[in-house]
Formats: C-alpha cells, sequence, structure tokens
C-alpha cells in the first residue's frame, strides 16, 4: 500500500516519524476489524467463559488468514510471537 504526503499519518506540517521499531500506525482496515475487541468483546480469547468466546473465534479466524498469507498452516504454536523467527518458523515448517 502507498501512501502519498496528505495520507501518511500524523501531522501534515509536522515532522517524518523514522521510529517504526518503537511503533507504528494502526492501518484503518486493522482498527477497524479491531474495534469490536477492544470495546464490546473485550474478554480473554483464552477463557472457558461466555466473554472468551467471540474474541476466540476472531483470534482462530485471524490466525487461518494470517497463515494462507504466508502460505502455512495456523497453529496454536505460533501465537502469541515474541519474534519474527517464531511465528514464521514452526507455521512454515510444519507446511
Amino acid at each position: 500500500m502507498t501512501m502519498s504526503a496528505t495520507e501518511r499519518p500524523g501531522p501534515v506540517d509536522g515532522p517524518v516519524y523514522l521510529d517504526y521499531n518503537a511503533t507504528t500506525p494502526v492501518d484503518p482496515r486493522v482498527l477497524a476489524a479491531m474495534l469490536p475487541y477492544l470495546t464490546e468483546s473485550f474478554g480473554n480469547p483464552s477463557s472457558s467463559h461466555t466473554y472468551g468466546t467471540r474474541p476466540r473465534s476472531a483470534l482462530e479466524d485471524a490466525r487461518a488468514q494470517v497463515a494462507a498469507l504466508i502460505g502455512a498452516r495456523p497453529s496454536r504454536s505460533c501465537s502469541p510471537p515474541r519474534d519474527r523467527k517464531r511465528i514464521c518458523s514452526p507455521c512454515v515448517a510444519s507446511h
């Protein structure tokens, strides 16, 4: 995805943010997809109670989408990632 100068995050007349190792802006599509789980369905997806049901389903769907994107099988061993090597290696190796 390419952004024009007017679409870049941050103040239009402000400095360009270059410290993306610290934090990055959230893509509006990601924010829209996550908003229900930050405001309404905020339960722990690892919990067995009712509040965890919807987030668990969403997490499983997201794992499947990411796995399809990188050509791997969805796997619980890939999450939560501590670094890129741990998220990719077990999934891709098992594919």
